[in-house]
């Protein structure tokens, strides 16, 4: 990938971890959006206006990619208290590995699916995960509420999240609603990196 970033490209909200080099040494922030030809990493302000950093981007699900970037603009802390945002540098992808573009495509393109579906959470912790993954997250409702639930819900329900100990009686409550394979069983973060790969293979 080489030029410019393209401010036509979609941009997508992330929460993903990446790595950037600097004074020798790599330090970790987080992407706060994404898009084909760049990322917005907060808390990255202490980096230069046209400066080149290498970054190791990890996709879930699709890799870790080692990308050559230059800083295309900074938000400094008063600055972004006044826009709303967050305090960080805009990063213009400037040169990537092979293969890089293809997975990101992959990723830009699940997450863009995962903003038109909702997953149903009853732990409060995994709902934040998911809406940071993109999902529209919202509280599930009792067993006997959710054949209900999701026929008043306008958005496509792909999953339901729960622990374990409740797992059975959720299954039972989507049987008799006719989505017997909504139920995504959760009983740590630990977990998670397996939870969206289940979710995205019902986008």
């Amino acid at each position: 990938m080489s030029g410019k970033h393209n401010r036509k490209t979609p941009r997508y909200r992330v929460h993903l971890s990446v790595r950037f080099a600097r004074a020798r040494e790599f330090v970790v922030e987080y992407a706060e959006n994404l898009s084909q030809g760049g990322l917005f990493v907060k808390g990255a302000g202490s980096l230069e206006p046209l400066q080149e950093v290498d970054v190791e981007l990890d996709l879930p699900g699709a890799g870790s990619y080692t990308v050559r970037a230059e800083v295309a603009h900074l938000i400094d802390a008063e600055t972004a208290a006044k826009l709303g945002r967050s305090a960080g540098a805009g990063l213009a992808i400037t040169h990537s590995p092979d293969g890089f573009e293809e997975a990101l495509r992959g990723y830009l393109q699940r997450l863009g699916r995962r903003a038109d579906m909702m997953v149903m959470v009853l732990d409060e912790t995994f709902g934040l995960l998911l809406a940071a993954a993109g999902f529209q997250v919202a509280t599930a409702p009792g067993p006997s509420e959710l054949a209900a639930a999701m026929v008043r819900s306008e958005v496509p329900i792909i999953g339901l999240v729960v622990s374990s100990q409740r797992a059975p009686e959720y299954e039972q409550a989507a049987a008799k609603a006719g989505a017997g394979d909504v139920v995504v069983v959760m009983d740590s973060t630990d977990e998670f990196e397996g939870v969206l790969k289940r979710l995205d293979d019902e986008l």
